[in-house]
């Protein structure tokens, strides 16, 4: 009986404590993240994070987790493309950078000298957390992420991702 209540208390504490993300996924805070090794362009990129985990691609509010967000990527996705697509983009409202959820950019790690003026999606380095400005219609890997509360269990998945994401 002892046993039984043991692992009653057990289990619910770990339900308690436990980050409700996809297997593969790491949790930070409230959110879960997928690093995503296949490579697609901005657009294509957003699109499987919605589609996929019902999410974005990921913003980054202050060092801590860019800090973050860096330290899994060198874990998770390939270095030898050392670029990945974050949720940062001024496509469509020029010199005036913003989350894919149209939140400003009030924290930045540019590299020296970027945003460059004719790349307008953003991406950051695996090897340096620095951020780099991108051709939108490049390729990349890309971080998404969702709430760690919130993941739709019916979603549809295709393999590929995307139509035009590849290895």
């Amino acid at each position: 009986m002892l046993r039984l209540f043991s692992l009653v208390v057990f289990c619910s504490i770990v339900g308690f404590t436990t980050a409700r993300c996809l297997p593969g996924d790491a949790s930070f805070e409230d959110f879960c993240f997928s690093f995503n090794r296949l490579q697609g362009s901005f657009n294509d990129s957003q699109a499987h994070c919605i589609k996929s985990v019902g999410g974005s691609l990921v913003p980054i509010y202050n060092m801590i987790e860019n800090n973050w967000i860096q330290k899994f990527a060198v874990d998770y996705l390939d270095a030898d493309y050392d670029l990945f697509w974050i949720g940062a983009s001024d496509a469509g409202h020029i010199q005036d950078w913003r989350w894919t959820d149209n939140v400003p950019l009030n924290f930045t790690n540019w590299k020296q000298g970027e945003p460059l003026e004719d790349r307008h999606c953003g991406t950051m380095s695996v090897a340096s957390g620095k951020w780099f400005s991108e051709l939108c219609t490049s390729k990349h890997q890309f971080v998404c992420q969702y709430p760690a509360s919130d993941y739709p269990t019916g979603a549809s998945y295709t393999c590929p991702p995307c139509p035009s994401c590849s290895k």
